[in-house]
């Protein structure tokens, strides 16, 4: 009987480890396929209308915006190309002189942390390094960022966040954004 104990634990054991990776790889392809297929969160759709044409750089974009930013509050989103990338707009209203929420954007750029004063580094997802800089208010407030560079893309992410929010705080919303991006496919493929 001893034998068979001995035995029959180490099979159970290797039993459980097997169903285990079994599990964690059905999950994690489960969750890996469903992030691929998704896309852009639909508030984006007709700044991507103005812009996927016209721009080589893949569009990153989140699959969902962070809960600081209501996507029932978002009443435009603009896109404009620039000479070196793209940069995406969501508005409060329609007036965009006053209501900016956020902003997505790529340049070609590469902007180093010597070319960003007053950044930190934080860890995103994919073992890829990310910039953070929080709120900083002077006459008025600038939002808080997010650049990665990304396939010899610089991206950026910016949300208007109040400015005593905290910095931990404003970093974790950033950080999730930038960790649910996925990449806008063009029309038709």
């Amino acid at each position: 009987m001893p034998v068979h104990r001995e035995s029959a634990g180490p099979r159970n054991i290797k039993r459980a480890l097997g169903a285990l990776v079994l599990l964690l790889f059905i999950d994690f392809g489960s969750n890996f396929a469903m992030g691929q297929a998704k896309g852009p969160a639909p508030i984006f759709r007709p700044a991507l209308e103005q812009i996927q044409s016209q721009t080589r750089i893949p569009i990153l974009l989140p699959s969902r915006l962070p809960s600081a930013i209501p996507e029932s509050g978002i009443k435009l989103a603009s896109g404009e190309v620039r000479e070196d990338g793209y940069f995406i707009s969501l508005y409060y209203s329609e007036d965009a002189n006053a209501s900016y929420a956020a902003g997505f954007g790529s340049s070609t750029r590469i902007l180093r942390s010597q070319d960003l004063p007053n950044t930190r580094r934080v860890a995103l997802s994919s073992g890829r390094t990310g910039m953070f800089m929080p709120v900083s208010c002077g006459g008025s407030c600038a939002p808080a960022n997010l650049w990665w560079e990304q396939n010899d893309v610089m991206y950026q992410i910016q949300i208007k966040l109040g400015s005593g929010s905290r910095e931990k705080d404003q970093e974790k919303i950033l950080v999730e954004t930038a960790n649910s991006i996925v990449t806008a496919r063009r029309e038709g493929r």
